[in-house]
């Protein structure tokens, strides 16, 4: 990777948290206008990240404008997304969101997301340290104190404006906004890929909303010869438990057959975009992406990639016209943080349930 780094210096203009779309993006709006940017990254790159890799048309469109051609190495197979089905009880027809049936849309693609966020990273002219954890800020006359560790030891790095893509659980968002995840609902999630057979389409993400199958939520997709299982439970719900029962129903309503289990994942997820929680940041601090709640109703990626470049250009207006960076990132981000609520909206009024809060326009769900 031509930007990856083993050595901190003392002082950048802007660090990013988080090697993802988000962070990746904010480094792309930043790269060829003088900074001296780094982002950090907690695991060794590349890494796996539990997610679908599907890479819905918003997301492709801002990539190819933004990045450039995807490399084929990165690509998964089947390549083509063409939607999503979702299912919203054992016995009803799932409901078929096709991308070409809205706006003209084409479909989307499948990508490994190891490849593609290490990609991105490299698109910039960031410096990348990997294995590196953020773990604490302060703020320092008109400069940012951060504390990382790397090697088994900590570090002092100063900064001018810091940008928090470190998703869910924000390490970032936890040290500026200290009692605000409190108030979060988190959903925790676990996932199994499988040598086996199915007889779901593949080229489809298949969602599944009935409780007592799943939990919460599940999904079903095939990528790369695999049939992946996923599903998520809110706290306190046993989750693998729930996760057993829903892939009892897929054997018997949809013929899997588990050949063998490959590799299995956990994660967990928060509710704040869909219950219009969103945090942005304040003064030279910026969340973006699943750290400042940005999803549209599971596809975070788009979201990331806007919220990511919208921070990095708020920094460059901030500088030009001397207004807080702050505050133009909050107008910046409104049209997107109106896009994910409408995302939840749709799926209320489409599907009758939106599945974070259980809030529903149907008689048939309680």
């Amino acid at each position: 990777m031509k930007n990856r780094q083993t050595a901190l210096k003392e002082k950048y203009d802007v660090v990013i948290v988080g090697s993802g779309p988000a962070g990746a993006s904010t480094a792309m709006a930043l790269s060829g206008q003088g900074f001296q940017t780094l982002i950090l990254e907690k695991k060794k790159l590349p890494r796996h990240k539990m997610c679908s890799g599907m890479l819905f048309p918003s997301a492709l469109r801002f990539i190819s404008g933004i990045f450039g051609d995807i490399p084929q190495d990165i690509y998964s197979r089947p390549l083509s997304v063409k939607g999503v089905r979702s299912y919203m009880d054992m016995d009803s027809p799932f409901v078929e969101m096709a991308f070409s049936r809205r706006n003209r849309e084409t479909d989307g693609i499948s990508v490994k997301r190891s490849g593609l966020d290490k990609w991105l990273c490299s698109r910039s002219d960031a410096a990348l340290v990997d294995l590196c954890s953020f773990k604490s800020c302060m703020k320092q006359g008109d400069e940012i104190l951060l504390r990382v560790a790397m090697n088994g030891h900590e570090f002092e790095v100063r900064t001018n404006y810091l940008v928090g893509a470190d998703g869910t659980l924000s390490r970032v968002r936890r040290t500026l906004f200290p009692g605000f995840d409190r108030g979060l609902g988190l959903f925790f999630n676990y996932e199994e890929w499988y040598a086996g057979k199915i007889d779901l389409e593949p080229g489809w993400l298949h969602a599944f909303y009935d409780e007592k199958l799943t939990g919460c939520f599940g999904g079903v997709f095939l990528k790369d010869g695999r049939i992946v299982v996923t599903n998520g439970c809110g706290q306190g719900k046993p989750v693998k438990e729930y996760f057993d029962v829903f892939c009892g129903y897929l054997q018997e309503r949809h013929s899997l057959v588990i050949d063998e289990t490959v590799a299995n994942y956990g994660c967990v997820v928060h509710d704040m975009p869909a219950v219009d929680n969103f945090l942005t940041g304040k003064e030279n601090v910026f969340l973006v992406g699943e750290a400042g709640g940005f999803n549209r109703c599971a596809e975070g990626i788009t979201s990331a990639l806007i919220t990511g470049k919208a921070a990095g250009e708020s920094i460059l207006k901030s500088i030009q016209t001397g207004e807080s960076a702050s505050e133009i990132y909050l107008v910046a981000v409104k049209q997107e943080i109106e896009r994910c609520k409408k995302a939840y909206g749709f799926m209320e009024k489409n599907l009758g349930v939106n599945p974070f809060t259980r809030s529903s326009n149907s008689p048939g769900w309680s």
